[in-house]
């Protein structure tokens, strides 16, 4: 309660924030109306009423297997309608990050008409895949696609979309944590699927922790050599690893440092980072000779995603410390 009326406080003070809410939510319901999609309708209305969605609870309720498949940017994905986050997310909407999922598919296929040989991917913290399917709807036969996840439960969904997209000779999933070490970890395993993480002592705890695993850890560098893969085979480095972002660019210099195109494709949890680690971070893409392309923010006053007009590295190190922000480079 005292959160919606902190919004409405400030809908109030500067009706302007309201207004990409507004629109967000618009083209959300005009969507499922479009669609037809009477279900995901009723489920956003007793959700937003209620905090209780009747259609993901039906959908959890009706099935043999609790699995549901919905069709997301052109591949078919297994989802469960039970897992908090983004499965329920994507069958609500057929989509999420849309603004920077676009500015990204947009690198993609540049890159795929751009370059004569293989496109390979490194998808880092692929969860259920929401990325590495786009990644191999886009580039085909033309794209490889090494995806790493610690979770065994993100692990399982997206070994099932592959499989039922025939997308076996393109992607190559290993359940692993990526960092800049070998060895074990413990991760935290939370309700909300997207939101578990690599257990650190400095992380902003805002998310009940509803089991520990032990899983191993591996650097990007070691990945590659056990794949025979040289650095600059790499094009693209796509990741989500809620605040681990600097262990895992630490574990590949040599694909920073190398001269291929590159693109890269993060979120950048500013509030999970040291300044200290934070710094070193931006320096290190910074002098891989990296630009930005674009600089989306992921928590506005209403929860939307907007562009930035951020086009230099100071501006990231500028950023509030209380943001998570999709970033996107290349390295032509």
């Amino acid at each position: 309660m005292a959160d919606i009326i902190a919004k409405v406080n400030r809908a109030v003070s500067d009706p302007s924030t309201v207004q990409p809410w507004v629109e967000t939510n618009r083209r959300k319901v005009e969507r499922w109306i479009r669609r037809g999609e009477v279900g995901p309708l009723l489920g956003g209305i007793t959700g937003g009423l209620l905090d209780w969605n009747a259609y993901t609870e039906y959908l959890a309720w009706r099935g043999d297997t609790g699995l549901v498949v919905r069709e997301i940017n052109g591949s078919e994905m297994v989802l469960d309608p039970s897992m908090d986050g983004i499965s329920q997310e994507l069958l609500m909407y057929g989509g999420r990050e849309e603004l920077s999922a676009s500015i990204f598919e947009a690198e993609l296929e540049r890159l795929r008409d751009r370059i004569d040989s293989t496109v390979t991917v490194l998808e880092i913290g692929a969860n259920i895949g929401y990325y590495a399917l786009l990644e191999a709807h886009v580039l085909g036969d033309r794209g490889r696609i090494l995806a790493f996840e610690p979770d065994p439960r993100n692990v399982d969904l997206l070994s099932r979309s592959i499989e039922r997209n025939g997308y076996g000779d393109l992607i190559d999933v290993e359940r692993v944590a990526v960092g800049d070490s070998d060895g074990t970890v413990t991760f935290n395993i939370l309700p909300l699927s997207n939101k578990s993480h690599v257990d650190e002592d400095f992380f902003d705890r805002k998310h009940h922790i509803e089991r520990q695993i032990e899983v191993p850890q591996k650097r990007i560098s070691t990945l590659l050599d056990e794949r025979d893969v040289a650095p600059e085979a790499i094009n693209v480095v796509r990741m989500d690893v809620e605040g681990y972002e600097a262990q895992v660019f630490r574990g590949m210099p040599a694909v920073l440092e190398s001269n291929q195109p590159l693109v890269v494709f993060f979120e950048l949890h500013r509030s999970r980072l040291a300044d200290e680690t934070f710094e070193q971070l931006l320096d290190t893409l910074e002098e891989s000779d990296l630009e930005i392309v674009a600089v989306t923010d992921l928590e506005g006053p209403m929860w939307y995603e907007v562009r930035l007009p951020w086009d230099s590295f100071d501006e990231l190190r500028a950023m509030d410390e209380s943001h998570s922000i999709h970033v996107v480079l290349r390295r032509t």
